[in-house]
C-alpha cells in the first residue's frame, strides 16, 4: 500500500493512512470491535485516491460502478467506491464488512455497522488536511458517549457551513436522516 502510495506521488494519503488506523485500532480497542478489520479496512481506504480526480467518473464506469449524478459534480466523492473495488480486486479482501466501511468511510450511510463507525471516525479523526482538525477535542468529548453519539456530533459537524462540504453526497443525506439530523441549506 505505501509503495502504491508513494509511487502515485500521493504522499498526503501516505500520510494520512498510518495516523488513521492507529484511530481506528484504539476506537476498535475502547469500543471491542474487530482491531484486524478495522486496521484492514482503514489500511485501504484511501486507496481510490491514486486515481487522478479527472478520471475516476471514466473508470468507474469502464469497471461497471454506478455513478450518481453528485459524483459525477465532485468526482472525489468516487475514491471510498474505487478504494472498495480495489481492495477487492487488488488485494482479494472478501469481507463484506471490510469492503463496505471502506466504501462508506467518507459519508456513512443510512444503517452503520460498529465497524462503519469505527473507519469513519479515525478517517475524521486523523483527516487529511494537515494539522490537527479543528473539532478533534469536541468529536473525543462525544466519543465518551460512544460510537453512535461520535457518530452522531460528526455528523452534526458535517451539515454545519464550517464543513464547507462542496455537496453532500446522497449517502450522507441518508445517514444525517437516519440520525435524525437536519441538512444544510
Amino acid at each position: 500500500m505505501d509503495a502504491l502510495l508513494a509511487a502515485c506521488g500521493r504522499e498526503v494519503i501516505r500520510e494520512h493512512v498510518p495516523r488513521a488506523t492507529g484511530e481506528t485500532r484504539r476506537l476498535a480497542r475502547q469500543f471491542g470491535g474487530s482491531e484486524t478489520a478495522a486496521a484492514q479496512a482503514t489500511l485501504l481506504h484511501d486507496l481510490g485516491g491514486v486515481v487522478p480526480r479527472n478520471r475516476m467518473v471514466p473508470l468507474c464506469e469502464s469497471l461497471g460502478v454506478r455513478v450518481l449524478p453528485e459524483e459525477r459534480q465532485v468526482p472525489l466523492l468516487l475514491h471510498a467506491q474505487l478504494s472498495a473495488v480495489l481492495a477487492r480486486e487488488r488485494y482479494g479482501v472478501t469481507d463484506g464488512t471490510v469492503v463496505q466501511a471502506i466504501r462508506c468511510h467518507t459519508t456513512l450511510h443510512v444503517s452503520p455497522t460498529a465497524l462503519d463507525l469505527v473507519v469513519f471516525l479515525a478517517d475524521k479523526l486523523a483527516w487529511d488536511q494537515g494539522g490537527v482538525p479543528p473539532y478533534r477535542a469536541a468529536l473525543l468529548d462525544a466519543l465518551r458517549g460512544g460510537l453512535a453519539a461520535g457518530a452522531a456530533w460528526m455528523l452534526r459537524w458535517m451539515a454545519s457551513p464550517e464543513a464547507r462540504l462542496l455537496i453532500p453526497h446522497p449517502d450522507l443525506r441518508a445517514a444525517w436522516a437516519a440520525f435524525g439530523i437536519s441538512p444544510p441549506g
